[in-house]
């Protein structure tokens, strides 16, 4: 297939599940939000998603907590319920990465939640399109420091099992 100048092929790779990261980390719509942010801290990421009754229902990301901290809100007392943004704008594992790239752009956002039937099942986020995008230019003569920094950069920001 043809976009633009490049030549992208059709291959699983090319699917948003070869990109997501599947360990994600919830909060009940009833939890408080310095909980919440405990553990975006404690787990070095930038979003957390919001559940109610087992189902997604929202995701708090550090831009919520910065907007809502710079209105003079009490971030940290209120509910994830109170304090996530909604409606959860997600993908199927299937879409394309090109497809996802431009829903983040149309609802400027930065991460996009991945569903599979009812279940979430991973997060892509500007970092994994980042490196998508630089192994997709690179490959196959991708040089050989840029994919050792990759692979730290991917452990690095990887969920302790």
């Amino acid at each position: 297939m043809v976009r633009g100048k490049f030549l992208i092929a059709r291959t699983p790779r090319d699917q948003v599940s070869a990109i997501m990261s599947t360990r994600i980390v919830t909060a009940k719509a009833t939890d408080r939000m310095g909980a919440v942010i405990r553990a975006m801290v404690k787990h070095k990421i930038g979003s957390v998603i919001v559940v109610d009754k087992g189902k997604p229902v929202g995701i708090i990301t550090e831009r919520d907590i910065t907007t809502r901290t710079a209105k003079g809100q009490n971030v940290r007392t209120m509910t994830a319920q109170k304090a996530m943004s909604k409606p959860l704008i997600t993908v199927p594992r299937s879409e394309e990465v090109w497809e996802a790239v431009a829903e983040m752009l149309r609802k400027d956002i930065r991460k996009l939640p991945v569903m599979e039937s009812d279940k979430l099942v991973g997060m892509v986020t500007e970092r994994d399109i980042m490196h998508w995008l630089v192994k997709v230019a690179y490959e196959p003569d991708m040089p050989e420091d840029l994919k050792k920094l990759l692979e730290v950069q991917a452990q690095a920001h990887s969920l302790p099992t």
